[in-house]
C-alpha cells in the first residue's frame, strides 16, 4: 500500500509541476487530506517559511473553519477561499477528503483574471481529488485510521498546535473543544518539557491527547477508565501515527 501511495503522490506531483509551468501566475500548490496530512507540494520559489506539513495543516484548518462558518451563517457549502495580500494571493479549495491551497502572484493573477484562475483551479482540484480518493491515501489517513481502530470513540479531533480545528467529530462546538485541547497540550508540554501524550481519566471515560507531528495534535475520547485498557488505546494510536 505504501508503494502505491508513493506512486500516486509522484503522479500528483507531476500534474502540479505541469500546472506551475503552464500558468505564470501560479507560485505554488499544496494538496493535503482534510485531516491535514500532506499529499504533494511544489513551489517555484521559496515564498513562505512554512514547511509542507505546516502548510497542509494550516490549509485544512482554514477550509474547515471557513466551511463551518459559511454553513452556520448562510447555510451554504464552501466553493473556495480567497485571501489577498499585497503581493500574493492564496486560493484554497476543498472536497470531503482533500484540501488544495495555491499561491498566486497577485499582479499576474489580476492581469490574467482571478475568476478564470479560480475556475481552472477548481477543475484541477476535482481531477487530483479523484486520483487521491481512489487510492489508499484516504484509507490510510490518520482520522479515518483512528475511526477504524477505535470505533467506540466518542470524540476524535485533530487541531493545530496553535489551537485551530482541522477536523473534528464531536457534539461540542469545534472552537470550544479546540481551545481546551490546545490548553491541555501546551500546559502539559510546559510541565514535561516535551509532551508525547496526556490522559484525562474519569470514572467512566477518558480523554487521550497525543502529539501527531510538529504541526498537529490528536484528541480521542473513549468510554473507558481502566488503566490497562487505556494502555491498549495508546498503543493503537502510536502504531497509527508511526505508520503515517
Amino acid at each position: 500500500m505504501e508503494k502505491q501511495s508513493k506512486k500516486i503522490q509522484k503522479e500528483i506531483l507531476t500534474l502540479i509541476k505541469n500546472e506551475l509551468n503552464e500558468n505564470t501566475a501560479l507560485l505554488g500548490i499544496n494538496f493535503a487530506t482534510s485531516g491535514g496530512s500532506p499529499v504533494a507540494s511544489q513551489f517555484k520559489d521559496k515564498i513562505t517559511e512554512l514547511k509542507e506539513m505546516e502548510i497542509a495543516a494550516a490549509s485544512s484548518s482554514l477550509l474547515f473553519v471557513s466551511h463551518n462558518m459559511l454553513r452556520g451563517s448562510l447555510n451554504q457549502e464552501i466553493s473556495y477561499n480567497l485571501i489577498a495580500g499585497k503581493e500574493i494571493m492564496v486560493v484554497s479549495i476543498m472536497s470531503d477528503d482533500v484540501s488544495m491551497i495555491a499561491y498566486l502572484d497577485r499582479e499576474l493573477a489580476e492581469l490574467e483574471g482571478v475568476d478564470k484562475i479560480i475556475r481552472h483551479l477548481k477543475t484541477f482540484t476535482i481531477k487530483v481529488t479523484a486520483i487521491i480518493e481512489t487510492s489508499n491515501i484516504i484509507k490510510d489517513e490518520i482520522f479515518v485510521a483512528i475511526k477504524r481502530a477505535i470505533p467506540n470513540a466518542l470524540v476524535i479531533a485533530i487541531i493545530t498546535k496553535e489551537g485551530l480545528p482541522i477536523k473534528i467529530q464531536a457534539t461540542m462546538p469545534e472552537s470550544t473543544i479546540s481551545a481546551m485541547i490546545s490548553a491541555v497540550y501546551n500546559l502539559s508540554d510546559i510541565l514535561t518539557g516535551g509532551m508525547e501524550f496526556s490522559i484525562i481519566a474519569g470514572e467512566n471515560g477518558s480523554i487521550i491527547i497525543h502529539e501527531l507531528d510538529e504541526s498537529r495534535v490528536l484528541c480521542v475520547a473513549v468510554p473507558e477508565a481502566d488503566e490497562s485498557k487505556l494502555g491498549t488505546y495508546i498503543v493503537k494510536i502510536k502504531k497509527i501515527i508511526e505508520n503515517k
